[in-house]
């Protein structure tokens, strides 16, 4: 079935509800968007408006690292600027690694002056954990929930007192571009009709790929067909290629699945083992599993799998029974989880495994978070070049917090214009029959982008979306053709690294070459065609 919805603008009607003369409107309500919107606030930008279906993965956020100048270990943003270059191979831009990193004190005043509380021992001191990547123990959580369901709960509120609009029942089908510039999106709202929203800036908030090749610890909510929409508008893309998998995600029970066990366990005292009882991390890792870049775990992972010494359902197991029964309820919602799903974690082995899970690739931004299209900004996962090949545990939050803060100042130092539409036609297709019969074609297309590649699976993979796009009329059909259009940029960008860096292995290129040490950028050439480029990087 075929579904056209045209909008034709008037001056009355049941648009009014979202077609209010905004400064800002940003595509998300997470964690990235509530902090730019708080930050917009302070700098006395008001008219906001954040549109979503969700909030994204936000509600699911159990730390945030931050770098504050009384803490004990001798920490600084130098320092946590070199642990973040090191756990992206050195292919982050480091114009933007160095701003994220110098703010990092001034997000947390941020979060704190909008009533956001951390976890602190009996004495007051706030309470640090090591994650993976990390040099020092600065990731800061809470003991009672977790960080994310906090933050949710308080700045929401808050903005909306200060007169910030939430509309978080409507979907993003298309951005709006005129002369060039991205004045706005087009929404579908909850009735299927179409409204336009228009603002100085637009600010994509949206998340990374999520659930956009199937399982994964995101919610379906972010699925990455955003990506897309930011490429037809003439977005340049970057870093596509690596789509980093969660190491310790709980995959039996049932029930339980996709609850990552947090990698700051490894810094607790918990152990990784095979079936045959034998801490194999430490065969990578001599110096123990505490702080072990996700990436190594990963491919420690999949080794005792590829040999025959993983779990039923093609993992391993983490031990968490010797750790202190008080240190193991700090994580409440993990083992909250595990209970409701008949798992004892002072008594049993945990079965776990690599899920596809964050996003270090999206819209290639400045320092100021502003893409390469006039008007367009992307922040949090959204965003590109903060974490190069592989991220520190607990960094996609402080992405999301410090680079919301980015964005709001050099908006703030730009200034607000405004903006007129001039076209008033917007057309939206869906056709379900089309969206049913292509989805599994589609989801056996991305096993090419697993945690190992090689090039014969991804060209087949390539192959057979560029035969569905000759085949079949995409445009009957947004939400497919936008899917299918992002997958085969990820494919395009996994094919053109013949390396193996981070989160992106390749079975046929199994080292890391130095001749890489770059980043993909992908362009539209206007004519449905991909340009590839390379921006390179260094490692000193």
């Amino acid at each position: 079935m075929r579904k056209e919805g045209i909008l034709r603008l008037s001056a009355k009607g049941e648009l009014a509800m979202y077609s209010h003369n905004y400064d800002v409107i940003i595509a998300g309500s997470g964690l990235a968007a509530l902090s730019a919107a708080a930050r917009l606030i302070e700098l006395g930008i008001s008219r906001i408006g954040l549109f979503s279906t969700a909030f994204g993965g936000t509600p699911y956020i159990a730390a945030i690292n931050f770098v504050l100048p009384d803490n004990p270990y001798g920490d600084t943003p130098e320092l946590y600027c070199r642990d973040m270059l090191e756990a992206g191979y050195w292919i982050n831009d480091r114009s933007i690694v160095e701003n994220m990193t110098k703010k990092t004190a001034q997000g947390y005043e941020l979060l704190c002056r909008w009533g956001i509380e951390f976890a602190r021992t009996s004495d007051g001191t706030l309470v640090r954990r090591r994650t993976s990547g990390s040099s020092f123990p600065r990731s800061l959580c809470r003991t009672t929930e977790l960080v994310g369901q906090h933050i949710e709960q308080v700045m929401k509120p808050m903005l909306i007192k200060k007169g910030v609009d939430f509309h978080t029942v409507v979907e993003i089908v298309n951005l709006i571009v005129e002369e060039d510039k991205v004045i706005g999106f087009l929404l579908k709202g909850k009735d299927g009709s179409l409204h336009p929203v228009c603002a100085s800036y637009v600010i994509a908030a949206w998340g990374g790929v999520g659930t956009l090749l199937g399982k994964s610890t995101y919610p379906s909510d972010v699925n990455g067909r955003t990506f897309a929409m930011a490429f037809e508008a003439g977005a340049d893309l970057s870093d596509f290629e690596f789509l980093e998998y969660e190491p310790m995600v709980v995959l039996y029970p049932e029930k339980a699945f996709g609850e990552p066990c947090p990698t700051a366990m490894l810094a607790e005292g918990a152990y990784l083992l095979n079936t045959n009882n034998e801490r194999f991390l430490l065969k990578a890792r001599p110096e123990g599993e505490a702080g072990a870049p996700k990436s190594l775990i990963n491919k420690a992972i999949w080794k005792e799998v590829e040999e025959k010494r993983g779990t039923e359902h093609g993992g391993v197991y983490v031990d968490i029974r010797h750790i202190d029964r008080k240190t193991v309820r700090s994580y409440p919602w993990f083992c909250d989880r595990l209970e409701s799903s008949g798992i004892n974690p002072h008594e049993q082995l945990i079965e776990v495994g690599p899920v596809p899970h964050s996003f270090s690739g999206g819209v290639k931004v400045d320092p100021g978070c502003c893409s390469s299209v006039k008007g367009l900004y992307a922040i949090g996962e959204a965003a590109a070049g903060f974490h190069g090949a592989c991220r520190i545990g607990g960094n996609a939050a402080s992405q999301a917090v410090l680079s919301g803060l980015m964005c709001a100042e050099d908006i703030a130092k730009k200034g607000i214009e405004r903006i007129d539409l001039h076209h008033n036609d917007f057309i939206y297709h869906e056709d379900i029959q089309i969206r049913h019969k292509l989805s599994e074609e589609i989801n056996r297309t991305s096993k090419a982008l697993g945690i190992y590649r090689n090039e014969k699976e991804l060209l087949a993979s390539i192959d057979c979306l560029e035969n569905i796009k000759y085949s079949y009329d995409l445009e009957a059909d947004t939400y497919t053709k936008h899917r299918l259009t992002t997958i085969l940029l990820m494919l395009t960008a996994a094919l053109a690294r013949k390396e193996s860096r981070g989160s992106h292995m390749r079975t046929d290129y199994p080292e890391m070459n130095k001749n890489y040490l770059k980043s993909i950028i992908l362009s539209n050439n206007n004519k449905g065609g991909v340009v590839i480029s390379e921006e390179p990087r260094y490692s000193i």
